[in-house]
């Protein structure tokens, strides 16, 4: 998204700012960074809800006895055997949704403007 959104900037911007006398690193952060506010803001949402998902890394890292989380915690619920409670399962899947859905609803202008702003334009 970052490589899709920096190649849609105009040139013409960049050399705007050093005909006002900008060097390079000014003209990244006061000029650049600004324009990018959208694509690094989507980026973060994006990337916080992959973190809140994941299951593999946690799984393998963490003492299992000691810390556990919310989709270590569903996929233990399953049982052996063929043994498994389905609402108390369904009900863990809900509460897991809840947080990440009333997140990205709360930044879904941001994660739109980010994604339509860092495609990459013919």
């Amino acid at each position: 998204m970052f490589c899709g959104f920096v190649k849609s900037i105009p040139i013409e911007i960049e050399e705007a700012a050093m005909i006002d006398g900008c060097s390079p690193l000014r003209t990244f952060f006061s000029v650049v960074l600004p324009i990018m506010k959208p694509t690094y803001i989507s980026v973060g949402i994006l990337e916080t809800m992959w973190i809140w998902n994941d299951f593999l890394l946690p799984y393998l890292t963490l003492d299992l006895n000691k810390f556990s989380t919310i989709p270590i915690t569903i996929q233990r619920m399953q049982g052996s055997y063929g043994r498994v409670d389905m609402g108390a399962i369904m009900a863990s899947l809900v509460m897991a949704i809840i947080p990440i859905v009333v997140f990205y609803l709360s930044c879904q202008k941001h994660i739109i403007k980010g994604v339509a702003a860092g495609a990459v334009k013919g």
